[in-house]
This record gives C-alpha cells, structure tokens and sequence, in this order.
C-alpha cells in the first residue's frame, strides 16, 4: 500500500512539474516574443542550412546498414574487438562503429534495438550508452569543417579525436554496470527478405531528421528568450568576474546547443580543441534526444553527463596534440567569408527541399500503411 501511496505522489508530482514547466515557457514566450522568434529563425536557419543537408544522407545509410543485414554481418568480424576491449558481446559491435560514424541519435538507436530483440542486458546497454554518443562525419566534416570553418581537414582532425575519445571511454566504460561474464546472444538475423530495407532506411531517416530539427528549433528559441531577458548578459558578467570572459559568450550556447556553440564558435578567434571538446560533450539538447530514445533503458544521467564532460576533455586533448604535428588553419581560427552558393547542397533552399519531402515521405509511408491495413481488415 505504501509502494502504491509513493507511486502515485511521484506520479502526481511529475505532471504537476511538468505542467508548471509548460506554463512557464508559454508566459516566457508572450514575455519575450522577438527573442522567441528570432531564436527559432536562428534554429531554423541551422537546420536547414548544416544539419539537414549533411546528416540526412547518412542517417539514411546507417539505418540501410542495420535493416539490410548488413551489420549483422560485420557483427562476425568485429565481434573479438568488442568483447575484448569493451566486454560487449559481439551482437554490439555494429552498433558501437555506427555510434563513431552516424551521428548523435545513430549510436542510442541502436543500443534501444538490441536491448529490445534482447541482444544485449540491461546493464551492457547502460554501459553502452557511457560512450557511443559522439559526432558522425557527417556533421563534423561536411556542417562543420567544409561549412563552417570552410577548411575540411580542421573536420578530419575533430573526426579523428572524436573516435580516440570514444574508444577511451569505451574501455573505462568496462568497469561500470559490471557483470561476471558476457551474455552470449545470437546476431541479429537481417530483415531484408521481409520488407523493402531501403524505404524503411529512409522513413527512419525522415523521422530522425524532423525530430532533430524540432529540438534545435526548441532550444535555439529557449536561448534567444535568455538573451532578449538580459540573463545571457548577466551570466557573462558573472563568468568575466571568475577569469573567464574570453569564454562567457559561447559557454551558455555550448551547455545547451552544440549546433548555435559550433556556428558562434567558428566565427571567433578560438583554438580548434576548445571546438572539438563542445561538439564532444553535445550540449543539453543532444542529451534530452539520447534519454527519449533510451527511455526502456534509464541510464544514469549523472553518469552520463560526467562520461559527457569527460568526453570533451579527452577529445579537446586529442585535437591539440594533433594540431601540435599538423595545424592547417593556424593557432586560431579564421571566419570564413564565402558563402555556399545556391547550387550547394548546404545552401538554404536545399535543406528546405530535403525537409519538405522528409515529410512528404512520412506522410505516403503512413497513408500506404493504413491503405493496406484497411485492405487486410476491411
């Protein structure tokens, strides 16, 4: 009876919250409008602009890896790495090489995947999560290194780190949600005798890149209310009293929103390691993404934003070693001053193009769906 009573206060007090939070952003919003809407146009802009036109492509691949079988066979190969350097069973290694080189949700996805088909234990997802969450290429050398920073060898080099960094925190992540010995599970079997793998690539990708835009847009809209308040001034006094006003104006953006921290970081003069480490601990929007896609699973948070931190350090160590052999922008960076121009595909209307038949796509896949059900049942 008082496990029930201690449910339902927690229950109570959840929604209770929750509606608070609400009504806050709603008052918030009518307060401060223009900087509601300027921030949303800013989202919007990074959107449609970065995100889309690079990483839809590829969430598109990495989806078509997984439902055509095709990850279930390199399982096989990579299947002794995983076991040995993360104590993961070989079912986890497609995932883990798809977390280092599809992107933020690719690598969360996956480890809800396997946990679901039972691949893989509560405790192996949970360590998973510790570390396969990181920046694919897609993002780091085609939005950040070719558009932003107009330099894609400054992308390699962050790829570079990005990987050093994971596999670190792979190997740490061993001595945490421990078990006495690794569950042997059968690979996943490929679905690509039971439905068309490439439409349902590129539904997945649909969906991820509509979602992702959302939270961006959210977010960015949340940071232009803290600026138009004055609280995003107050904070940069704050920090500058403490010795770091060099860094208050991308220290708020980097906390919430890798892809506004990327873009303001690139316009200033600031050493590509201190880029490299805020793309590595992504930002609290990437962060709320990942806990939705792994809400079966409740990894701890606390944990998981120390592995986050822990993740910048080692990669902004990683970028600065580099670039101590080989620097091909300098000691700082440069901001660039061309534009892509409107037969590239990270121009404006090309990611508004991809994003409109994003969901178009989403919309026929839902209406042949119910055609069929509809036909099956009528």
């Amino acid at each position: 009876m008082n496990v029930r009573l201690s449910i339902n206060l927690k229950g109570t007090a959840k929604s209770a919250f929750q509606i608070f939070a609400v009504l806050v952003c709603c008052i918030l919003m009518i307060i401060f409008p223009k900087g509601t809407s300027d921030g949303a146009g800013k989202g919007l802009k990074y959107c449609l602009e970065l995100l889309i036109p690079s990483l839809f492509p590829f969430m598109v691949l990495s989806s078509y890896m997984v439902r055509s079988g095709i990850s279930a066979k390199l399982s096989k190969i990579f299947s002794p790495a995983a076991k040995l350097l993360f104590r993961l069973p070989g079912s986890a290694a497609p995932t883990v090489i798809m977390s280092f080189i599809g992107g933020f949700p690719v690598g969360a996805k996956g480890i809800a995947g396997l946990y679901e088909t039972k691949l893989i234990s509560l405790n192996q997802a949970k360590r998973m999560s510790l570390f396969c969450v990181g920046a694919g290429p897609a993002f780091l050398i085609t939005a950040v290194g070719t558009v932003l920073l107009n330099n894609v060898n400054l992308g390699i080099i962050l790829l570079i780190s990005q990987i050093l960094s994971g596999f670190i925190l792979g190997i740490i992540s061993r001595f945490f949600y421990t078990e006495k010995e690794i569950i042997k599970t059968d690979v996943q079997k490929s679905n690509a005798g039971r439905s068309n793998p490439f439409v349902e690539a590129c539904a997945d990708g649909s969906n991820g890149i509509i979602s992702l835009s959302a939270l961006v847009v959210l977010f960015q809209a949340f940071i232009g209310i803290i600026e138009q308040s004055g609280l995003s001034q107050t904070v940069c006094k704050i920090l500058s009293i403490l010795g770091v006003g060099r860094y208050s104006e991308i220290i708020l953006p980097s906390v919430l929103e890798v892809t506004g921290a990327c873009s303001l970081i690139s316009q200033g003069a600031f050493h590509i390691c201190i880029l490299s480490a805020v793309i590595a601990f992504g930002g609290l929007c990437v962060h709320l993404q990942i806990w939705g896609i792994l809400s079966e699973i409740q990894p701890n948070k606390l944990l998981f934003i120390f592995f986050r931190l822990l993740n910048a350090v080692l990669s902004g160590f990683f970028t600065y070693l580099i670039t101590l052999f080989y620097n091909p922008a300098g000691e700082v960076f440069n901001s660039f001053s061309e534009k892509p121009s409107a037969n590239m595909a990270t121009h404006f209307s090309g990611g508004l193009a991809v994003l409109i038949l994003s969901m178009l796509f989403m919309l026929s896949i839902s209406i042949t769906k119910n055609k069929l059900y509809n036909k099956n049942h009528g």
